[in-house]
């Protein structure tokens, strides 16, 4: 009897660490999602700004021009925000979004992205980075 109990023990321990990862894993990708998700928000509030004043906001007026008005160069020519109803700070992970203008990846328009839940450039899986280029392996 004690032998079945403790089988039964070993069972029980090793479904509910199959449980936990099979959890922390959704959670994840449910991250990366609601970071897709973000990022596209994020794009839609920056051609709105580049719509109405001419160019998308410099790296150093950064995302904040999407609900304060900016100051430094360039001047909006005529700013109607703020863009975004609630401003989008950090990532699901916690870190700040990075935004670059000009882009290293898009020179014409801007450099948006996540490192992931890593924090690390790079990865695969849930750690890939969110980006708003298109990737070789994406065309």
């Amino acid at each position: 009897m004690k032998r079945v109990a403790w089988i039964l023990g070993i069972v029980v321990v090793v479904a509910g660490v199959i449980v936990v990862a099979k959890l922390i894993q959704r959670g994840e990708q449910e991250k990366r999602q609601l970071a897709i998700e973000e990022l596209e928000t994020i794009e839609f509030a920056l051609d709105r700004y580049a719509k109405d004043n001419g160019d998308y906001p410099a790296t150093d007026q950064g995302l904040r021009a999407l609900w304060e008005y900016p100051l430094g160069q360039p001047v909006p020519e005529s700013w109607a925000g703020p863009y975004l109803e609630d401003p989008i700070l950090t990532d699901p992970w916690g870190a700040a979004w990075v935004y670059r203008r000009p882009g290293r990846h898009d020179r014409y328009t801007y450099d948006l992205f996540s490192y992931g839940a890593d924090g690390v450039q790079g990865g695969r899986g849930e750690d890939e980075d969110v980006v708003s280029w298109l990737r070789l392996e994406e065309l």
